[in-house]
């Protein structure tokens, strides 16, 4: 049925920031929430000049740029770089419905110089735009997540795309594209933050990234949803009411006062119910209505007031929670978990948090279950492959400084379960996960430590004694054999085939025999008939007559066959495995002489007529008395219908006897008791 017991709606109940976040002119809508703040102060001009050296810097090294905030009686060293990892590659802008060409590059995340050991508690993310600096940062809180388990699960569709639409009062709010593009990026990079901590039951790196941004940015009064006061409710069924299909999920942000409901979204469940990967279709209910259940909305205002940064991430996130599956914490379906702690209450509690507890930002074993299970069910209908770094893979990818696995005890590096994941111990030089040139005791090796042995094409190799990684080898000499002495070494590559170090080109020899079809031949550019083997005449004062057979696996006979290790070319059959089976039980393949076959094994021969002639004896011996079977078992048959029919009577006539006899007995037995 459709209705609205399956929405769920995040109150409020107390809010406590101690995390800011600044955002331009907000500070004053936001004192109600805050202690006590400053504001930043720092050079504009010279912000914006760094980056546009780094947007067009080529190097990733170059990419970064730092800036230097004072507050609070002490300077901020930052070192930021660019972070679009919120949207996707073919991520578009609408403005009013319509393509939008925005530059996004002003997005920038990164961490205080003095606490490179604390990106859990020193991250954050910058946003600048054209000609002007907007003055935002953002503290993040990356801390370990307790449920979670072991990798036993290898899943690449881990990535959620998105609709997101910010309606005219969101825009209003903002006041340009840039401001919503920042605030956007901002809450979804938190919210990726906090879904990549979790592991739902195996299923980890669960991350969302925006597909497309609509930003209204005209009040139509045509518009449905132009009229100030609309239910939560009401503005949830209106944005449903479009089709999604190309989307995992579809969320509304607007800026709309509901008295403490500050999210509503469909609950996650299978088919088209709702949630995750819902699709546009008809559900009954009062009025049979075409919708797609895969919305929710936000807003970011409360009781007149504007909402933190941080309150709206975890509202966000608490609703994309809901669309993942998981119900509220204190409702019936979590009553079999224990959803109590000291720690505060988990990120899907029905009330909203002031979210400085340490489960503010956590799943409780409920929502783990429940969005585990929708996952498994859901996931890869709508999903995507991530192309997120993913620590504990043991590789080390942009993000991160090191990467071994879930080793708790590795000396060098935090492991993946760690709260500083992915990064190195105090102290420590290197990792060993970051290449040969990084001892177990987390320092660099000496130069004359060998890292690289010598190659077909390359020189051995040396550390720089500077770096854990070993620096790139020296090539050999071009034209140096390589491959068997089939190919040549051209900067420091095994690319070409010998035949090109004397101006030829390699071929498929011209014989009908196996054996000569693997060995390597060469012709004139575009000669098709000088195509000639290494031994022949006409090449030997190339190859002096020596022989060059083509390494096992290479195609042969007009690329229809291969050369097995004895460099014979096995052809492949397009009968399949048929045809493999005939060939190894007749090995017919090359047979030039039947005769000659059959002479050399006459003994298989003769097993064959033997066989034949014991399975022609054996049926004859088997079925040869069919008919006289047939006739003893007719006169049989007729014999036992005449026994029968005699047997029938008797029994009959017992029958009555047994019968009369049981009543007469019973009768004499009654008259003597009485």
């Amino acid at each position: 049925m459709f209705s609205f017991q399956h929405l769920h709606i995040f109150m409020v109940a107390a809010f406590l920031l101690t995390k800011v976040e600044f955002s331009g002119s907000s500070c004053v809508r936001k004192r109600s929430f805050l202690k006590y703040y400053e504001k930043l102060s720092y050079d504009n001009y010279e912000l914006l000049q760094k980056h546009k050296r780094s947007k067009r810097a080529s190097e990733e090294e170059k990419q970064s740029i730092s800036l230097d905030l004072f507050a609070y009686n002490r300077t901020f060293a930052l070192l930021l770089k660019r972070d679009l990892s919120v949207f996707a590659e073919d991520v578009q802008v609408l403005s009013n419905n319509r393509p939008l060409p925005v530059d996004i590059s002003f997005v920038y995340s990164g961490a205080l110089k003095d606490y490179s050991l604390m990106k859990d508690k020193k991250s954050f993310e910058l946003t600048l735009k054209k000609y002007q600096l907007l003055e935002k940062m953002k503290l993040k809180a990356k801390e370990e997540d307790l449920t979670r388990k072991k990798r036993s699960l290898d899943l690449s569709r881990t990535t959620c795309l998105l609709y997101l639409k910010a309606d005219y009062l969101f825009y209003k709010r903002f006041n340009s594209i840039e401001q919503v593009i920042s605030q956007i990026s901002s809450y979804m990079t938190s919210v990726n933050t906090i879904y990549g901590q979790a592991n739902f039951n195996g299923i980890k790196g669960i991350n969302f990234k925006i597909k497309t941004l609509n930003v209204v940015q005209e009040d139509k009064p045509s518009s449905v949803m132009h009229p100030t006061f609309i239910g939560p409710e009401k503005l949830l069924m209106l944005h449903s009411e479009s089709n999604w299909n190309n989307y995992c999920l579809s969320y509304l942000m607007t800026d709309r006062d509901y008295n403490g409901v500050l999210g509503l979204a469909w609950n996650g469940r299978p088919g088209n119910s709702g949630g995750i990967c819902s699709k546009y279709s008809q559900h009954e209910g009062n009025l049979k209505t075409v919708v797609t259940l895969n919305t929710g909305i936000v807003t970011i205002q409360k009781y007149g007031q504007y909402l933190p940064p941080r309150l709206i991430h975890i509202t966000l996130a608490h609703e994309l929670g809901h669309s993942l599956g998981a119900p509220h914490d204190e409702s019936q379906e979590c009553a079999k978990f224990d959803t109590n702690s000291d720690n505060g209450n988990y990120l899907m509690f029905p009330y909203a948090m002031d979210g400085n507890q340490y489960n503010n930002d956590k799943f409780s074993p409920c929502s783990i279950f429940y969005i585990g299970n929708l996952l498994r069910v859901k996931k890869d209908q709508c999903f995507v492959e991530s192309d997120r770094p993913t620590c504990g893979n043991q590789i080390v990818e942009e993000g991160e400084q090191c990467d071994v696995g879930y080793n708790d005890n590795d000396p060098c590096c935090y492991g993946a379960e760690s709260a500083m994941q992915c990064t190195l111990k105090p102290g420590k030089q290197c990792s060993p996960s970051q290449g040969l040139c990084c001892s177990h005791s987390c320092s660099y090796k000496p130069k004359s430590q060998k890292c690289q042995e010598e190659g077909e094409c390359t020189l051995e190799n040396y550390c720089t004694g500077e770096s854990s990684k070993c620096s790139k080898p020296l090539p050999k000499s071009n034209y140096t054999l390589c491959n068997l002495g089939t190919r040549i070494c051209i900067n420091g590559m095994c690319r070409q085939s010998v035949c090109a170090k004397f101006g030829m080109e390699q071929c498929d020899c011209n014989s009908e025999s196996m054996h000569e079809k693997c060995q390597l031949c060469c012709q004139q550019p575009g000669n098709v008939y000088s195509c000639k083997s290494t031994k022949s005449v006409e090449l030997e004062r190339f190859f002096n007559g020596a022989l060059v057979q083509l390494p096992p696996g290479s195609p042969c006979g007009n690329r229809q066959g291969y050369c097995d290790k004895f460099h014979i070319c096995r052809l492949v059959d397009a009968d399949g495995p048929i045809a493999m089976l005939k060939n190894s039980f007749l090995n017919l393949i090359e047979l030039e002489d039947p005769a000659t076959w059959m002479l050399t094994h006459w003994w298989a021969i003769l097993l064959i007529i033997l066989t034949l002639a014991a399975l022609m004896a054996g049926t004859v011996f088997i079925f040869g008395r069919t008919l006289d079977s047939e006739k003893e078992r007719q006169q049989n048959k007729e014999e036992r219908r005449s026994t029968q029919q005699r047997s029938t009577k008797i029994v009959y006539s017992r029958k009555d006897d047994y019968v009369t006899a049981e009543y007469l007995k019973y009768q004499e037995k009654t008259y003597c008791r009485y």
